[in-house]
């Protein structure tokens, strides 16, 4: 008699167990858009709601780059004019997101945009490079960042 009770208890016990383990929670507020970290992101995040386009570089699905931040020349290695994700104003320098090559090609657009928000657009460099800043884009197009949300086009 007692190991039926202990038996029945066991089962009841292991019952409400699974009934817990099966009980449906509630659904997330939103899809986890957050990408993996060193993840390519192909389009930059930008919403209708008025969120400004978030600085780094982005991989294009047309084998494209688009670099977003502040353009600043950095006085290092020799010089070169480099998009940074950060500001001095905003307190955060930054990082390089984007070192671009041939800058040269593009010396009224630098010289009218150093310390501006930009949108660089070329493509990644591969291979060596005197440089160790940051990855290597050979530009297309450096056009100043408006602070309207979506993608920048």
């Amino acid at each position: 008699m007692r190991i039926r009770l202990l038996v029945l208890i066991a089962i009841a016990l292991f019952a409400s167990a699974l009934m817990g383990c099966s009980a449906e929670k509630p659904a997330a507020e939103g899809p986890n858009d957050t990408p993996a970290v060193g993840a390519p992101v192909e389009t930059p995040p930008g919403d209708a709601a008025g969120s400004k386009l978030a600085p780094g570089l982005y991989d294009q699905p047309d084998g494209t780059v688009m670099a977003i931040g502040t353009l600043e020349y950095q006085d290092l290695e020799g010089g070169f004019w480099a998009v940074l994700d950060g500001t001095q104003a905003e307190g955060n320098v930054g990082s390089i997101a984007a070192v671009i090559a041939n800058a040269d090609k593009f010396s009224a657009q630098t010289s009218a945009n150093k310390g501006l928000a930009v949108i660089v657009k070329g493509k990644r460099l591969e291979g060596a490079s005197i440089r160790m800043a940051g990855p290597e884009i050979e530009a297309t197009s450096i056009e100043p960042a408006s602070d309207t949300a979506g993608p920048a086009e």
